[in-house]
């Protein structure tokens, strides 16, 4: 009897092992954006994505362009509308604040819906906060206010942006690395709505 729980307890060890490898291989396998760097003989160094193939993250549906156009930060209407209705629909805090998203991305030169749509995904748009405010559950503190938070997220998100990295799915890995697939499958889908 003590050789044959000896043998079950090897067998499990060993199928343990064997399936904690699968993970590493499973894990060490998934596409991860890589940066291409290049120092110039001006000292300056800078960074581009490598990755220039986007995935379709939500089924179907074809992530909508995001073109950037200078302007002297008078939020688009229409866009305001849309992000306004949007939130009013869940009920969101955020609600009001649609104006503020629209100038705040428009000076980070940021797509409109993206810290939007990270504010549903993260806390239902304002409603179940991480900390005061802090609807996006971005770095370890809260802001002061909504308009304190939107711009704090905007300025970040456009570091990711200027970075080259775009897309939720390129943030993702990022901003959201144990659930980056999932987390950006539902901005890009939340982004898609809004744009609508």
């Amino acid at each position: 009897m003590n050789k044959l729980i000896l043998k079950s307890k090897k067998t499990v060890t060993m199928l343990s092992g064997l399936l904690f490898v699968g993970v590493i291989l499973q894990t060490l396998s998934q596409k991860i954006p890589v940066f291409n760097v290049r120092a110039e003989m001006t000292g300056e160094i800078t960074s581009t994505a490598a990755a220039t193939q986007v995935e379709n993250i939500i089924g179907n549906t074809e992530p909508t362009a995001f073109i950037q156009v200078p302007q002297n930060n008078i939020p688009d209407e229409v866009k305001v509308v849309k992000i306004r209705t949007y939130l009013e629909n869940r009920n969101s805090p955020l609600a009001e604040y649609a104006e503020e998203f629209i100038k705040a991305a428009n000076e980070h030169g940021i797509d409109y819906r993206i810290v939007v749509a990270i504010s549903i995904i993260e806390s239902g748009g304002g409603k179940k906060n991480f900390r005061p405010y802090n609807a996006w559950g971005w770095g370890k503190n809260g802001f002061t206010n909504w308009t304190e938070g939107i711009w704090a997220v905007s300025a970040g998100i456009g570091r990711y942006y200027s970075k080259g990295l775009t897309t939720p799915r390129l943030i993702s890995y990022s901003y959201c690395p144990p659930n980056a697939d999932v987390w950006a499958s539902k901005v890009q889908g939340v982004m898609n709505v809004i744009g609508q």
